[in-house]
């Protein structure tokens, strides 16, 4: 079945009412593995419920752009004026949402305890640096939170002078998701077993192209009508998984605005009808009671804006009066300010006006109030439906990698998606974090990872490691230095205060030699001597007691060196 875009480009619902849409349908198939005989079958049958999808994610993707149903509004009372006001809340959502998901970069971060797989995803972000992968990111949540779902394709670089342009052996697209499904098996795995991508080779869009992808071969079928389809050519691969990953916004795959249609249908007619007040109030009918008044006059009066009303007789007054009745504005209000809020707790975006969005709370207080809290639950959830989709994302680049000899020995469970929002939140906090787990011993990697301290933690860590070291290295220098230059033979022999380490030099039973250890007699630390004649901690000890010489060999005055 070929699709026919005549019958489902432009689709608006009238009457101003959305029709009922309850996420995408998961498209399955029976078979267990697609092979020359029967792909052509299974893209037949997945059309049929594709087309149902698409259909509707046409209808999202215009709402989205302002094509929404109050447009379509018909009124039978006063026909002449009627208002059609778009208030756009979809695309405020779609794009809160987006931003606020994958604005900042969503960048590796290694796991585990193999040492060199953090260079190895260093590596592997820069990749992804040259494959755009940060704007790719957020073309495709912008899709999934309109559409309920996205695609990412990744097949091998076609470019044969790749290296001249850029490192990835690989290339990533997002394929539009009009166009765009993945084929599952109809059982309890319901693993993938195609994925199709398809575009229209006339202006009619009778004559449609497909690719298929299966875990070993991609087809390229090519049909006229509903039926004539025919494959043109097969490329055998060895990547043993579809390249064509799924990313469901949510497990109903649901848009972000999807479940909140009829609220914001609701907001487009309640102020469209306001408008519609304004408009009767200010054209409303003119009376005359009590006054004989003809047609010429009327227009005479309407020009002059002035009338003379003749005297009263037999009791009767003249009167000359507007028929109207004004629409309640202040209510109007509180229902319409009702609904948005509605909207706003149901999409889990946080209230630009319950509680005030000016005031000296700090960032950590801010997002427990105003709905902050319940916008990061609901980006938790999307969280773990990406990071399942990328996972299998990440097999297929690994796979692609280990083929061009790149990447060789990391593993996809050595890899984790790392998302930054409210990165640079609470810094001191986050400061303090670093330094506690360093303090105890934490892998600077991990520290900056749990801490949140740093967007970036692989690359980050590489730098703080080197830079620790290289001051090791010139506090140990220092130290040697000025062991070597030490000439008092009164405070540095094994004879003098600190000579406490005196006894066997090797380790019991073994032969091994054993590190000589002293106790400094100013500061009190036990220390690992570099020397066997080093009797004190740091130069500063040595320092503190040659200023007190006499007072450390008769013992007194130890205690008041600091």
């Amino acid at each position: 079945m070929v699709p026919d875009i005549t019958t489902v480009e432009g689709r608006v619902h009238g009457d101003g009412v959305s029709p009922e849409l309850h996420g995408r349908r998961v498209i399955l198939t029976g078979e267990r593995e697609i092979t020359r005989d029967n792909v052509l079958k299974v893209l037949a049958r997945a059309m049929g419920t594709h087309l149902k999808n698409r259909a509707e994610i046409i209808y999202l993707e215009r709402y989205l752009r302002g094509w929404q149903p109050i447009l379509n509004r018909v009124k039978t009372v006063n026909a002449e004026i009627n208002n059609k006001v778009v208030v756009n809340l979809a695309n405020e959502i779609v794009t809160f949402k987006a931003s606020e998901f994958a604005g900042k970069p969503i960048q590796y971060v290694s796991r585990g305890s193999n040492k060199s797989a953090p260079k190895k995803v260093s590596k592997l972000n820069d990749m992804m640096l040259t494959e755009e992968k940060q704007s790719k990111d957020l073309l495709l949540a912008y899709q999934m939170f309109t559409c309920g779902v996205g695609y990412r394709l990744v097949v091998h670089d076609p470019n044969p002078n790749r290296e001249l342009y850029d490192e990835a052996p690989f290339e990533i697209s997002i394929p539009d998701p009009k166009n765009t499904f993945v084929v599952r098996l109809n059982d309890v795995s319901k693993r993938p077993v195609m994925g199709v991508t398809y575009v229209y080779t006339d202006e009619g869009g009778t004559g449609v192209e497909y690719t298929v992808y299966t875990p070993n071969v991609t087809y390229t079928i090519r049909g006229v009508g509903s039926e004539g389809l025919e494959i043109v050519n097969e490329v055998h691969h060895n990547f043993g998984m579809v390249s064509l990953v799924e990313y469901p916004c949510n497990p109903v795959r649901m848009g972000a605005f999807e479940v909140v249609l009829p609220l914001l249908d609701a907001i487009n007619l309640t102020q469209s009808n306001r408008l519609d007040g304004i408009e009767q109030f200010i054209q409303a009918i003119m009376v005359f009671e009590g006054v004989d008044i003809t047609r010429e006059q009327f227009l005479e009066l309407k020009d002059l804006g002035a009338l003379k009303l003749p005297p009263a007789m037999d009791g009767r007054t003249s009167k000359v009066y507007y028929l109207n009745e004004e629409l309640n504005q202040s209510q109007t209000q509180t229902l319409v300010d009702d609904m948005y809020e509605t909207v706003l707790e149901i999409v889990g975006i946080p209230s630009q006006s319950n509680g005030g969005t000016s005031d000296s709370s700090n960032n950590g207080a801010v997002i427990m109030k105003n709905g902050w809290w319940h916008a990061e639950a609901r980006s938790l959830e999307t969280q773990s439906m990406w990071i399942a989709s990328e996972t299998e994302t990440l097999k297929i680049v690994m796979r692609i990698c280990q083929d061009a000899n790149e990447l060789n020995g990391l593993k996809v469970a050595e890899v984790e998606p790392k998302f930054w929002r409210q990165s640079y939140e609470d810094t001191l906090v986050k400061t303090q974090a670093f330094t506690t787990l360093r303090g105890a011993g934490m892998p600077s990697i991990q520290a900056f990872t749990f801490s949140n301290l740093s967007k970036d933690p692989e690359s980050d860590a590489l730098v703080y490691d080197k830079y620790q070291e290289e001051q090791a290295q010139q506090l140990d220098k220092a130290a040697n230095v000025h062991t070597d230059t030490d000439t008092d033979t009164d405070l540095d022999t094994e004879d003098g205060v600190g000579a406490d380490n005196v006894g066997s030099t090797t380790v019991e039973g073994t032969g091994h030699p054993k590190a000589a250890t002293g106790v400094c007699p100013v500061c009190g630390r036990s220390f690992k001597k570099r020397t066997n004649n080093q009797v004190y901690d740091r130069p500063a000890c040595r320092n503190k007691a040659r200023r007190r010489g006499s007072g450390l060999e008769t013992g007194e005055g130890v205690g008041d060196l600091d």
